[in-house]
């Protein structure tokens, strides 16, 4: 009588599908509670770290079982693949985060007005106004990001903003309202990011200008030693969406600066700059 050997099953398939599965529920639970206020940053990164090692090990141990099952005719061929492809899963925003640390420049601080930037912070203005700012290497990476220019008031520019701000859903921290059309005002915002929720700070500067208003926005990131773009990115779309607003409300946008600016036809209501009613951005001005 013949004696069959028993086929091995694979133990690095069996630990593989274990990991890759696992894996996924840690980084969404540790998201979910980072974002429902119930970890802070630090634990946060300490869960997302400890899930992607898991996926990690995962994969490795799936490529190490397909191996044995190739070579030694092992069981666990469902079980290895399983493990590979939830790793992959698990692994793919850690991935996308080497991406982007690759490809966007090391930068936490963001801001149009490099030489004077706006205070940013949680607590007020901060003792060293340059912060994290890396001027070289924005200008490098970011050279539109400079101060915008506008021909309205102070006042207008402002309701622009807030219609914007309120429109993303930012928190307020703080704010100083222009109390007549030409004086300055500031915003402080707290911005949380889509996915983590991890919260940036940003100012908008708005100062008097010869042409009307001038806009200068700041953005930080709290946490983290870099970006990936994120504060450039809010800054971009924070600009092209206070555009937008007025473009609809008055018919104008911003001053390109240049060496021959082009002449600004302005519309009858902006040449009154003592007119006691400031339209609000939105409602477009009465056609004659």
């Amino acid at each position: 009588m013949r004696k069959r050997l028993p086929i091995r099953r694979s133990r690095a398939a069996t630990f593989s599908r274990f990991a890759g599965v696992v894996a996924i529920p840690v980084i969404v639970i540790g998201t979910l509670l980072h974002r429902g206020g119930h970890i802070d940053a630090t634990s946060l990164f300490a869960i997302l770290a400890a899930g992607f090692l898991l996926a990690l090990l995962g994969v490795a141990a799936g490529v190490a079982a397909l191996v044995a099952v190739w070579r030694d005719g092992a069981r666990g061929t469902g079980e290895a693949v399983r493990g590979l492809f939830f790793g992959l899963i698990a692994l793919s925003p850690a991935l996308a985060v080497a991406g982007g640390a690759i490809y966007y420049p090391r930068l936490t601080d963001v801001s149009t007005d490099l030489a004077n930037p706006p205070p940013v912070g949680p607590a007020g203005a901060q003792a060293d106004p340059a912060g994290d700012l890396k001027p070289d290497l924005q200008h490098a990476a970011y050279p539109d990001i400079v101060p915008r220019r506008f021909p309205v008031g102070t006042a207008q520019l402002f309701r622009a903003v807030e219609q914007v701000i309120k429109e993303r859903g930012w928190t307020v921290a703080s704010q100083l309202a222009p109390a007549m059309n030409d004086d300055p005002a500031t915003i402080r915002v707290e911005a949380h990011s889509l996915v983590l929720g991890l919260v940036d700070d940003l100012t908008v500067r708005i100062l008097p200008d010869p042409v009307g208003a001038r806009l200068d926005i700041r953005s930080a990131s709290r946490v983290g030693a870099h970006d990936l773009g994120a504060n450039a990115r809010r800054i971009r779309d924070l600009l092209a969406s206070v555009d937008a607003v007025l473009t609809e409300a008055y018919g104008i946008t911003e001053i390109q600066e240049s060496d021959t600016a082009p002449v600004e036809i302005l519309p009858d209501d902006l040449d009154k700059p003592n007119e006691p009613d400031i339209p609000v951005p939105g409602d477009k001005p009465p056609q004659s």
